[in-house]
Parts: structure tokens; sequence; C-alpha cells
């Protein structure tokens, strides 16, 4: 079974890049826990969209329940009629009110999932579920979070991980005043997604590292979170699933190495 955790980390709105469900930024009231996954057959109101690729759930199976519609494909899907959304999926599309549960590996893609699907007008409005406690309308997303942030002991430990890479997305001005975290490359985030589209030769002569595959395990810090939680976000949507945020970042680093 897919193993679910209820994880809140602060951050401030500024560093969440807009999106209140991503992994840094979620808030405790807005994650499904495994208590709720485990009572849906009981609840056929409620939706658990899985928005993995096919191919991941054809290697793990699947949350009973559930139904896929892959992140790429979410927002198209979620604007079907509900006849089509019925005849597509075997169940009835849900109204704006509806609760609606996303779920992937990592927490990421259900993040982004449950921005799209906020945007398409499925909650309800946010002022009656914060000040009213109107909890049958949220959007809960469903993951393991904590598998998304990167800890300083597994940046600490790099060097004995050369199948890891690790990406500073600050600007090159800051790494001069500050120097680097060892075995880190410099990708800044305004260019980080004409990067990651390089091709494996172009990637390898200009960065001196192999190009990550998509299932590479890929961590991104800046200075203090935030641009790396932006830099995981973009990564995980041009389809790298192992994308990872070293949420203490520069700051925790240099704070640990007595800098």
């Amino acid at each position: 079974m897919l193993s679910l955790c209820a994880v809140a980390v602060a951050a401030s709105p500024n560093d969440c890049g807009g999106n209140r469900f991503a992994p840094a930024c979620i808030e405790p009231q807005l994650v499904a826990t495994t208590a709720d996954i485990d009572d849906l057959p009981n609840h056929p109101e409620k939706l658990l969209i899985d928005v993995r690729e096919p191919s991941e759930l054809a290697a793990t199976g699947q949350i009973p329940t559930s139904i896929n519609i892959p992140l790429k494909t979410v927002r198209t899907e979620l604007s079907l009629t509900p006849e089509a959304f019925e005849q597509k999926y075997g169940r009835k599309k849900p109204a704006a009110s509806d609760p609606i549960i996303f779920s992937c590996r990592s927490g990421v893609r259900a993040g982004q999932a449950a921005l799209e699907a906020d945007q398409l007008g499925f909650k309800n409005a946010e002022r009656s579920f914060f000040n009213t406690g109107v909890t049958f309308s949220r959007l809960l997303l469903c993951c393991s979070n904590t598998m998304s942030i990167a800890t300083y002991e597994e940046v600490l430990d790099l060097p004995n991980h050369p199948e890891k890479l690790l990406v500073d997305v600050r600007n090159p001005d800051e790494l001069a005043e500050t120097g680097k975290i060892p075995t880190s490359i410099n990708i800044p985030l305004p260019q980080l997604e004409d990067g990651l589209k390089l091709t494996d030769e172009e990637f390898k002569a200009k960065f001196g590292r192999d190009k990550p595959g998509t299932s590479t395990e890929v961590i991104f810090h800046c200075k203090m979170g935030g641009r790396a939680q932006k830099a995981t976000d973009l990564a995980a949507s041009l389809g790298f699933t192992n994308a990872r945020n070293y949420k203490g970042s520069w700051t925790e680093w240099a704070a640990k190495q007595g800098k």
C-alpha cells in the first residue's frame, strides 16, 4: 500500500510561488490521511485521482477506488462535460463543492494537480472552508510529502552518491559571494527549463555532469528554499519524477558548516 502522511511545513506565501498546494507550503487541513484513504470505499461521493503515468500504475498497482488521470491531462479531463467524464471514467464528474483527493508518488505532482483543479473552481470558495469550516468542499492532497524534501544530512552525503544531482538555482553573483555546496552545479532558476531540455551531449558539455534521467534523484537548492521549490515543481512538470527540494538550502548549509 502507498504510504501516506500529513506533514505541515511552514513557508511564507512568497516562497510558494502562488501554489498553496506545493509540498513545502501545504497546510495540514489540505492533506489527506491514511485513514481518509482507507475510508474511501464508504464514501462514493469522494473522488480519488491518481495523477501518475499509466506505466507507473502498471508497475505498482493503484489505490482502491482511484481513477487515473495523468497530471498533464488533469485540466483537460476536469473540463469535460459530466456525461463525457462519466462515460470515460465510470464515475460521476465531481461538482465544484465535491471533495477531490489527488495522489502520485511523492506529492509534487499531486500538488500541481490540486492547483489546476483549484484554478478550475473545484473548491466552493476558499473562504467558506477557512472561515466556516465547511470541510466537505476542500481539495485534499494525498501523498508522502516528506519524500520531496531533502535534508541537510542527505546533502552532506551526496559526495558518496554520484548518481544523484544537486542543482543550485541561485544567480552566479550569489555563488561568487558565498561559495557553493560540494557536488552542486549552477543552473539559475530563469534558465532551468531550458537547461533541463538540453540534449544529453549539450548538458554534459555545459555542466560537466551527465544529464539526469527522468527517474534520477535531482535535489534543488537556493538561499532559503523558495526558489528551490519552484525549481522542484518545474522539474516535476517536465517529467522528472524524483525531483526534491533541499528546503534548508544555503542558509541551513552555511549555518551547520559554520560559514
